[in-house]
């Protein structure tokens, strides 16, 4: 802290300078090397490196809070400030400081007779000081500096805000205490911006009387709105996305690092009129909020009318000092979301974009982070074409929750991927996987199970480094026994073997492939939370891969919060028997091609006359154009859109890169009255014409399936 040898300070209601407490008391010549270089330009830095009385006047001081806005912490009010030198015996012991508020005129100079005051006071102090200084006695400054005060003008001045409406009991009372305490005690807890508004509407808003408080913080050059109370939604819609460089109340706060304050009908209030005023405005105080030594954006507080004079300068001293707490808590939480959305990107571009689409099997999959910590883990899976015409189905978990952790997750995925498309058997794999992670100089193990499956035949061959074996249902009620041994986590052997066993999997047949995440070990225990899995997916209809997928996970997503994260694999293989006929089918809209919507309806007609399936073509057209149109409008991403040709009708996935679910439109329209109409049906209408239809997350956004029957034929007589 301070290493002045004396420092003394005459002030009304503000923090004295910080710089004066970091200058070297031994050599004022050193003093450069001892001190921030924007501490330097501080009135106290410069009398004490100078040895020459130094005053600012208001004007200058506003220019350096601007060009410095960590400085308006501590001048939150238009103020002239002179330091003197204490001087004696060849030696400067420290500086007086005294400020003049400046509120009513701001551009007074200081009166020469009050200069030669604080000369012959701060002389006289000088003098005192030395025999002092000399008989050995600690000259340092403290930490917490002493003020002096003028005494308080006796009864409220005319004009004033009555004590109704004001902080009671002053600047010292046990009231403001209280409320500066509650104040950090709740932003040293929030975790979102709602808890910043909450706790600014308790011990900011209500304490100084205002009716309304907007939180407002610079995002790209414009103001943008994360909190407002007591405003109405049009007031909030006149601030949001405000450009700086226009030039407002709100915007002059941010800009000049200055507390604008705004009366409607009193020409004297501070701050320069709004832009646009309205009849219903009202009286209006704009400060900057300050952060890690940035203007942030800024806090608006509308009062009652009539107007009343806005608080004293102490209290909007005590107001800056909360804001100040404000605008570093709100700082924070930005910096967490900025952090969390990197790091949940990098994630999800980690995972599989989309998964293959075959005849023989049907693949779907969930991931949910984990919510606590970085919310962000090494869980992943992958669905791999292999060079045999097989697919692989690998599942993966890295230990801990970091962004270390997915990192190296992605190396891991990468791996099994590059060795897979080069046909090498699952246990291959693992071998290959536990050598690149001592290679590559890991500190954390991972775990990672491999199932290569035969279309044609049904034969899997399944290997595992320290991963659950997947559960197979070869039929509902029914559990498959694997005899696989598990082998050692990678990362953990030393050129470690791993053993791979071959199962065959009949036609309908369910396989899940998950990581720990999925189990509830904590409340049941790891033998009770498997047996609770295998019911549930035993036990389940197997028809659709995507309700069965959203099932086995629920009791999981139900949960506020999660300790670890999850992926899950489910597939069913339907295999193809002699005769029997099982048809897909792929097409792609790219971003922002609405026109190509047509398209897709002549695809379904020749499709589905190659199907046999026509008599659901008209109702499939209509509910299908309908999802990929909201998808194009509301994703805006390139749209992949599957068929499958079911034994009792139709099936069709269209996948996009947005995570929310599908975004009902209705719109009321000439061409909403044309059978042929491609959008602008809303949801409401597939969901009339659908058998069965549901939003899935899938891959980096969400698939939108939709199932048709075809209608039964009656039989004709002989």
């Amino acid at each position: 802290m301070g290493r002045f040898q004396a420092f003394l300070a005459v002030q009304v209601g503000d923090e004295y300078d910080k710089a004066c407490r970091s200058v070297h008391h031994e050599s004022p010549s050193n003093a450069h090397s001892e001190l921030d270089i924007e501490d330097m330009r501080l009135p106290t830095a410069r009398a004490y490196e100078t040895g020459e009385l130094v005053v600012i006047n208001a004007a200058e001081l506003r220019t350096l809070t601007r060009q410095i806005p960590k400085y308006f912490l501590h001048n939150p009010f238009p103020m002239a400030v002179a330091s003197a030198p204490l001087v004696a015996g060849g030696r400067i012991l420290g500086c007086l400081s005294v400020r003049w508020s400046r509120t009513q005129a701001p551009d007074r100079p200081v009166a020469p007779g009050d200069l030669r005051h604080v000369r012959r006071v701060a002389q006289n102090l000088a003098d005192r000081l030395l025999p002092l200084a000399e008989a050995g006695m600690s000259m340092e400054a403290p930490s917490i500096p002493t003020f002096i005060r003028p005494a308080p003008v006796e009864g409220p001045e005319p004009g004033s805000i009555p004590a109704s409406n004001r902080l009671p009991g002053g600047v010292s009372s046990t009231t403001f205490l209280y409320q500066l305490g509650r104040l950090s005690t709740e932003l040293a807890a929030a975790v979102q911006v709602r808890d910043v508004l909450t706790a600014a509407q308790s011990h900011v808003m209500a304490p100084f009387g205002a009716t309304a408080l907007m939180l407002c913080r610079v995002q790209e050059d414009r103001l943008r709105v994360v909190g407002s109370s007591g405003f109405s939604r049009d007031e909030v819609g006149r601030v949001e996305g405000t450009p700086l460089s226009r030039s407002t109340p709100a915007t002059d706060a941010v800009n000049r690092v200055e507390a604008r304050l705004y009366n409607p009908d009193d020409a004297s209030s501070r701050g320069a009129p709004r832009a646009a005023a309205d009849p219903d405005d009202q009286p209006r105080a704009c400060m900057p909020l300050i952060a890690n030594g940035r203007s942030i954006g800024c806090c608006i507080m509308e009062f009652p009318a009539p107007w009343r004079r806005f608080p004293e300068d102490e209290e909007i001293a005590l107001a800056v000092l909360m804001l100040g707490q404000i605008g570093q808590a709100l700082d924070r939480i930005y910096a967490h979301e900025v952090e969390h959305a990197f790091a949940r990107t990098m994630q999800q571009s980690l995972l599989p974009p989309t998964l293959p689409h075959r005849p023989e099997t049907v693949v779907t999959s969930r991931y949910l982070p984990a919510t606590e910590g970085a919310a962000v883990g090494g869980d992943w899976y992958d669905v791999i074409p292999l060079p045999d015409g097989g697919i692989g189905l690998a599942i993966g978990d890295v230990e801990g929750h970091s962004v270390q952790a997915a990192s190296l997750m992605g190396h891991l995925r990468s791996a099994v991927l590059a060795y897979a498309t080069e046909g090498h058997e699952p246990n291959t794999i693992l071998e290959r996987m536990d050598g690149l992670l001592r290679a590559l100089g890991a500190s954390r193990y991972a775990t990672c199970c491999c199932l290569w499956l035969q279309p044609a035949t049904g034969v899997a061959k399944i290997a595992t480094a320290g991963h659950p074996l997947p559960l197979i249902s070869p039929a509902p009620g029914k559990l498959m026994t694997l005899n696989v041994p598990i082998g050692l986590p990678l990362g953990l052997g030393d050129g470690h073997h791993y053993e791979q066993r071959e199962v065959t999997l009949p036609p309908g047949s369910v396989t899940a492939l998950f990581t720990d995440g999925l189990l509830d070990t904590r409340a049941l225990g790891p033998d009770a939370a498997l047996t609770q899995l295998t019911a549930a997916l035993t036990d389940s209809g197997r028809e659709n891969m995507d309700p069965l997928a959203d099932h086995l996970i629920s009791e999981r997503q139900s949960r506020k919060t999660l300790d670890d994260d999850l992926a899950l694999l489910l597939m069913r293989y339907d295999g193809i028997r002699p005769g029997e006929r099982r048809d897909v089918a792929r097409f792609a809209v790219q971003r922002y091609n609405l026109q190509a919507v047509s398209s897709v309806r002549h695809y379904l007609k020749d499709l589905f006359r190659r199907w046999g399936t026509e008599p659901l073509l008209d109702d499939m057209q209509l509910a299908l154009c309908e999802v990929v149109t909201n998808a194009l409008i509301h994703a805006q991403s390139d749209v992949d859109i599957r068929l499958r040709r079911q034994a009792d009708g139709v099936r069709v996935e269209v996948q996009d890169r947005s995570p929310q679910p599908p975004i009902p439109t209705v719109i009321v329209t000439e061409e909403a009255m044309n059978a042929e109409a491609e959008s602008g049906r809303g949801l409401l209408i597939v969901d009339a014409l659908a058998t069965a239809w549901g939003s899935s997350p899938a891959g980096w956004g969400k698939t939108t399936w939709i199932e048709m029957t075809l209608p039964q034929q009656s039989s004709s007589a002989a």
